[in-house]
């Protein structure tokens, strides 16, 4: 299959398929006489997952370490695991401090919506002070 054949099949770009094949993610593919790439059905197994796990919030570095465990002949799950449980304590760490955010910001805006009722014209957000050791 040609480059646009694959990435149409994936719903990849073609730019992003030589991406991948850069970063050492897909083997460089034979060429055709006339210089076009020729990809087999391992390819697109291939580039279906690298979609796959970068979906799961794997980084590029990480998706190769994967790949070389998908290469192993055993596909030991032991690794595999170890990796996701990694990646699900850093998500529930970035959601955690999604939530502080969040609760941040609706304190910023009640306070907001406190003085807009009064009609200031000064914003407590702007004249807010910044004590020692960064809090506010």
């Amino acid at each position: 299959m040609q480059i646009g054949v694959v990435a149409k099949k994936l719903g990849l770009s073609v730019d992003a398929i030589r991406f991948y094949e850069r970063n050492g993610l897909l083997p460089r593919p034979p060429r055709t006489e006339g210089g076009f790439r020729r990809y087999g059905e391992s390819d697109v197994e291939t580039l279906a997952f690298v979609r796959r796990v970068q979906s799961l919030g794997f980084k590029l570095s990480e998706i190769r370490a994967l790949l070389r465990l998908r290469g192993n002949r055993l596909q030991p799950c032991a690794p595999v695991r170890r990796r996701l449980e990694e990646k699900l304590a850093d998500v529930q760490r970035k959601l955690a401090d999604l939530r502080k955010l969040d609760s941040e910001l609706r304190l910023a805006l009640r306070s907001c919506d406190r003085e807009l009722l009064k009609h200031s014209t000064h914003c407590p957000i702007l004249r807010e002070k910044i004590k020692p050791g960064g809090k506010k």
